[in-house]
């Protein structure tokens, strides 16, 4: 299991969802789920509907006209960042590594650092509605607008497509709805959201889903420690000495002399997971620096009504969702020790249903009530997390081909505020059907890579050209749009020459290996029944061989990766800033020179902010 975090999303549970109908919920308490499901649909199409009333102003759809508080934009950021990565997928990755599962929960928190320090303030004293204003206030407009546009588009819907995804595995692992029906549902609920109730429902939605999810993780925890008096010494000690983990770790790593007190430490030690050193210096980089230029993030800060409460907001964000990701730590563990890291194996090989396990079981089992009800809440609140991440992707997306393609690049920045309105809806329209249309295409699919690889384009295009823009008196246009083309077309690239890509001689190598193992071991077996199993695997795996040509390529043409990285991050950002160095320094504009001291100023004290962005 050699994948980075982005992998252990709900994407992994689509394999195994769409393979075989392995559910948790059984048949009797489907309807129970269906509630759950149903109740938290209904609220939130209350919430939409009261924003609705509001709308009436381009202002009012992108940034709820300027007006929401920095603790409820705050908690709409967590309730934005907080993703099914970090819920599910992180929690399941703690159950079955230990302590390498919480480096990633590091990762996350650590990377709202770089947004306090280096955006915050700066993009809510210049910027309107999206990333593209900041960007065009000392660069040319159209230009400007058009690349970032184009790039905010792409980390957007990549970044949107596995959430998708994971939505429509939950509801027809839980519920029974097909897939394709399943994705609709989920695309018909952030449409919904978006293009009735635009920025403020969709702030509402995120605010609700951020506040389910750290109370019901405030739940688990609870009745993961009260057996042990609170104690949490107690806890991690019944942790180390669990002999499903001891086991667990002696059987991972391969080594039957390993004592078992020594096997329980190392659950809590470092290197069950993480193994290649670059590989996470990559992952770490681009989501600490990408998360700084992530559109759907940005965004936000357009919403509060000054600079002061933007950085208001990024303080309460980090506390909401430090809060929520030591609630994680202690989730994880817990489901280790209570589920076992062979159970969760057994239903997902990701260890993303470790939660929704453990909800269950501390509820009273499989067949008890509330048992199942704690099941349904988990998953209605997981839902809830991908649905409030993906209505903020889609309004970001929205507002960059609306705002800036349209009413920006086509329109020169002229246009009513009628026609704002009416192509800020068309293009949600527009967002929402493309992503059910590649929802649908990806089933069955390991997307998950095209999470990472929106980080990768937010920190190697879009942070390069923001951070050079306010800070660098030197950077022009053409630095800006060579860093946004680059560094998005090197990211792109590197993921499709790494592993992250489908190479099917590797498979037929992989496969004949296993082969000649099944050979072996069939020729020391002597148990009938054991024999039946060997030739059954022996001969999928030869069935698999030889169903691949001996001269088929990855997408791309290439028969093995060209680079071992699965993120592209530590080769891609270092690019993407060194090509608006560059391009910078090799031409001059007059335009970006003079308007770099009108631009430090508002930067810096927010001066004319109160007026409509003028290019």
């Amino acid at each position: 299991m050699k994948k980075t975090v982005f992998a252990t999303t709900l994407i992994v549970v689509s394999e195994t969802a769409l393979a075989q109908e392995s559910t948790l919920v059984n048949e009797g308490n489907r309807v129970l789920t269906f509630s759950v499901f149903a109740f938290l649909f209904l609220f939130t199409l209350g919430i939409t509907f009261l924003a609705a009333r509001r709308n009436s102003t381009a202002s009012d759809f992108y940034t709820a006209g300027g007006g929401i508080s920095a603790r409820f934009n705050g908690l709409a950021i967590a309730g934005d960042y907080l993703s099914a990565a970090a819920f599910l997928g992180v929690s399941g990755l703690i159950a079955l590594y230990g302590l390498d599962g919480i480096s990633y929960l590091i990762g996350f928190f650590v990377s709202f650092i770089p947004v306090l320090i280096l955006v915050a303030e700066p993009c809510r004293n210049l910027g309107r509605y999206t990333l593209g204003d900041v960007l065009s206030y000392r660069n040319n407009f159209r230009a400007t607008k058009l690349v970032v546009a184009g790039s905010s588009i792409l980390v957007a819907l990549f970044y949107m497509v596995p959430q998708i995804v994971g939505g429509a595995v939950i509801i027809r692992a839980l519920i029974g709805i097909p897939y394709e029906v399943s994705v609709g549902i989920v695309g018909l609920m952030m449409l919904i959201y978006v293009l009735f109730g635009g920025m403020r429902a969709t702030t509402s939605v995120q605010v609700l889903k951020a506040g389910l999810l750290i109370s019901f993780c405030f739940v688990l925890v609870i009745l993961s420690w009260a057996p042990y008096g609170f104690n949490v010494e107690a806890f991690f000690g019944s942790v180390i000495s669990s002999p499903t983990i001891q086991n667990h770790v002696i059987s991972f790593l391969g080594q039957s002399s390993l004592g078992v007190a020594e096997a329980g430490q190392r659950f809590l030690e470092p290197g069950l997971y993480l193994k290649n050193p670059i590989e996470q210096v990559s992952l770490g980089m681009a989501l600490v620096l990408g998360t700084a230029a992530m559109p759907h993030i940005l965004m936000r800060f357009f919403t509060v009504p000054n600079a002061k409460a933007a950085r208001k907001s990024a303080l309460y964000a980090m506390f909401a969702i430090g809060l929520c990701h030591l609630f994680i730590v202690v989730i994880g563990f817990s489901a280790a020790l209570n589920v076992g890291p062979k159970a969760i194996l057994g239903l997902d090989k990701g260890g993303n249903l470790a939660a929704p396990m453990l909800a269950q079981l501390l509820g009273g089992g499989p067949e008890s009530l509330m048992g199942n009800f704690m099941l349904a809440v988990v998953a209605a609140v997981s839902f809830a997390t991908i649905v409030a991440v993906v209505a903020g992707l889609t309004l970001a997306a929205a507002s960059s081909l609306a705002h800036d393609v349209y009413i920006g690049a086509i329109r020169n920045g002229s246009g009513t505020e009628r026609e704002q309105v009416i192509a800020a809806r068309i293009a949600t329209l527009l967002m929402a059907v493309i992503s059910i249309i590649a929802g649908i295409a990806a089933k069955g699919q390991n997307v998950a890579h095209l999470v990472g690889l929106g980080y990768a384009v937010a920190a190697s295009a879009n942070l390069p050209a923001l951070v050079c823009t306010l800070y660098w008196r030197r950077c022009n246009t053409a630095g800006v749009v060579a860093g946004v083309v680059g560094g998005t077309l090197l990211s792109i690239g590197l993921v499709l020459v790494s592993p992250n890509m489908t190479y099917p001689l590797m498979q037929k190598e992989a496969a004949l290996a296993t082969v000649t193992t099944m050979n072996q071991k069939l020729a020391a077996a002597s148990d009938p029944a054991l024999r039946d199993k060997l030739t059954t695997e022996r001969a999928t795996a030869q069935a698999t061989a030889d169903a691949i040509p001996a001269n088929a390529t990855s997408v791309v043409g290439l028969s093995k990766p060209l680079i071992s990285l699965r993120n592209p991050g530590i080769i891609s950002i270092p690019l993407g800033f060194l090509l608006v160095i560059l391009f910078s320094l090799f031409t001059r504009s007059a335009l970006s020179e003079s308007k770099w001291v009108e631009m430090s100023v508002r930067r810096e004290t927010g001066l004319g902010v109160a007026q409509a962005t003028v290019h």
